[in-house]
């Protein structure tokens, strides 16, 4: 536990500097000018567009909190700038003023970060990436599909009006195996997401199987009782014949292993080593690795990983906060990483996003592997 002046203390000095900063600023805003003769408004408006920006960041969930965060950030830049800028003084002061418009530049540049966010975070893409291996494979080949971290809700960037779009794109890849990652659902999904997502994965042609592994928020409450249980999960994949793997491995008639761990927060890192699900260690067997969280890739590679599938960081969604806190939990927050010469690790960003249509890192994507024998 944190010392109470750091908890507690500290955060709220910091909120009333922040607060300062912010009332001095929108003092210059050009159409507070205009009520400059009025004190009553020309210092009370400020307070109220404050008190506005505190009601719609009152959702910790809601877009609203990203909107104020950019903004009390641009403004924490500008003013630091604007220092610098005087003690420089001439031209460099001048072309500050002018890019600055009086405080202006902040709320347009919010609203830029706002529009471009809402687009990348609805772009879904198909990332591909391609990889070899000396072990013999089915064919000589094997095409992954990889879902994960979907969390779909209305106000987040995938729903059910987006289940076709989402099935071309998963049948254009034409994978021989579907896995999915975790927090493909979360306590804000409705039954009427999870009847029509699981309907999807049994759309779904994967002649070497479907495999589910949980994440961090498909059972787990963190904000609020979901509207479903593991009952209702379990049913709704089993119809869609999605086999869930919970530190457990199976072996395809192609030879080809997979094994699937419990997501390290659900179990609060009670859950099986890296080297209890494969005993015996490395061998011939081309071995696929779920584990929702990026965590533990030394140990899978030396039980006998060859590729890992994570996601949960969602590439890190909005930056820069979201790529600070997953770097500093997890050992990888987007895209692919040799772990060893035979093992390969690759974290989605995810084929949704959580909480609102908003990204500015990572990418809403599935993931395509294409694994050859050479």
């Amino acid at each position: 536990m944190y010392h109470p002046f750091f908890q507690f203390v500290l955060p709220r000095i910091g909120q009333a500097a922040l607060d300062v900063l912010l009332y001095v600023n929108f003092l210059q805003l050009p159409p507070l000018q205009l009520v400059s003769a009025w004190p009553v408004l020309y210092y009370g408006l400020p307070l109220l567009l404050m008190l506005l920006l505190a009601y719609i960041s009152r959702d910790p969930l809601g877009l609203g909190i990203v909107f104020t965060g950019h903004l009390v950030t641009f403004y924490c830049i500008g003013t630091g700038i604007a220092l610098l800028m005087r003690r420089v003084g001439g031209t460099p002061q001048f072309v500050w003023r002018i890019f600055w418009l009086d405080g202006i530049t902040p709320w347009l540049l919010t609203a830029f970060i706002m529009w471009w966010g809402r687009r990348r975070a609805l772009k879904l893409c198909t990332t591909k990436y391609n990889i070899t291996t000396h072990k013999k494979l089915p064919h000589g080949a094997l095409r992954i599909v990889q879902i994960s971290d979907v969390h779909p809700r209305a106000c987040a960037a995938m729903d059910h009006t987006r289940i076709p779009e989402l099935r071309e794109k998963i049948a254009a890849c034409r994978p021989d195996l579907l896995v999915l990652t975790g927090d493909i659902f979360d306590e804000f999904t409705e039954p009427e997401e999870l009847e029509a997502f699981c309907s999807l994965f049994g759309e779904i042609d994967a002649p070497l199987g479907k495999y589910y592994v949980l994440g961090n928020h498909d059972l787990f409450h963190h904000w609020r009782e979901p509207s479903f249980g593991r009952a209702d999960l379990e049913q709704g994949l089993a119809k869609a014949g999605v086999r869930l793997l919970e530190d457990t491995g199976v072996m395809l008639p192609c030879g080809v292993r997979i094994v699937g761990r419990k997501d390290y927060l659900y179990t609060n890192g009670q859950r099986f080593t890296a080297a209890q699900l494969i005993p015996g260690g490395p061998d011939d067997r081309y071995t696929v690795w779920l584990d929702h969280e990026p965590r533990d890739f030394k140990n899978a590679a030396a039980a006998g990983a060859d590729l890992i599938l994570s996601g949960h960081t969602h590439g890190g969604q909005v930056w820069p906060a979201g790529a600070v806190g997953m770097v500093a939990k997890n050992e990888r927050n987007y895209g692919q990483k040799k772990i060893t010469d035979t093992c390969t690790a690759i974290v989605s960003g995810g084929t949704g996003t959580w909480g609102y249509k908003f990204r500015t890192q990572g990418r809403t994507e599935i993931v395509c592997v294409e694994i050859k024998q050479v």
